[in-house]
C-alpha cells in the first residue's frame, strides 16, 4: 500500500493528483505542522529534513515531489512518460525543472493572495 505524508494544501496535492489518475490504490497521511508533528521521531525517521511529502511505497520512501511524481509514473503509469533517452524525454524533463523551480511559486502567490478566505482546497484526498 502507498502512504502519501502531507499536507492536503502543499505539494501532495501534485502527488494525490496522480495517484488518482493512475488510479492507484494508496492512503493519505495528514501532518498537523502547528502540532508539530513534520519533527515528531516518527517522521523524521522517514525523511530527516522534516520536508514533506513523502511517499512511502511498501518500504521504499522517496521524498520531494518531482521524483515521486517521476517515480509513480514510470511504475505505475504504463505510458505516461517519454522513453528515456529520447529528445521526448529531454523536454520532459526541461518543463518539470521549470515548473517546479520558476513557475510554481508565483503562481502559489498568486493563489493564496487573491482567493477569497476558505476557498483553497483543505480536505483530506485519498482517503
Amino acid at each position: 500500500m502507498i502512504t502519501l505524508y502531507g499536507t492536503p494544501v502543499s505539494r501532495a496535492l501534485r502527488i494525490s493528483w496522480l495517484l488518482e489518475e493512475l488510479g492507484v490504490a494508496w492512503q493519505f497521511q495528514f501532518l498537523d505542522f502547528a502540532k508539530g508533528e513534520n519533527r515528531s521521531d516518527w517522521f523524521l525517521a522517514l525523511n530527516p529534513s522534516g520536508k514533506m511529502p513523502v511517499l512511502k511505497d511498501g518500504d521504499f520512501v522517496l521524498t520531494e515531489s518531482a521524483a515521486i511524481m517521476q517515480y509513480l509514473a514510470e511504475n505505475y503509469g504504463a505510458d505516461w512518460l517519454p522513453a528515456r533517452g529520447t529528445q521526448a524525454s529531454a523536454l520532459h524533463a526541461q518543463w518539470v525543472s521549470f515548473i517546479t523551480c520558476e513557475l510554481e511559486q508565483p503562481l502559489w502567490t498568486i493563489a493564496r493572495t487573491t482567493a477569497p478566505a476558505g476557498h483553497l482546497p483543505h480536505r483530506q484526498v485519498g482517503v
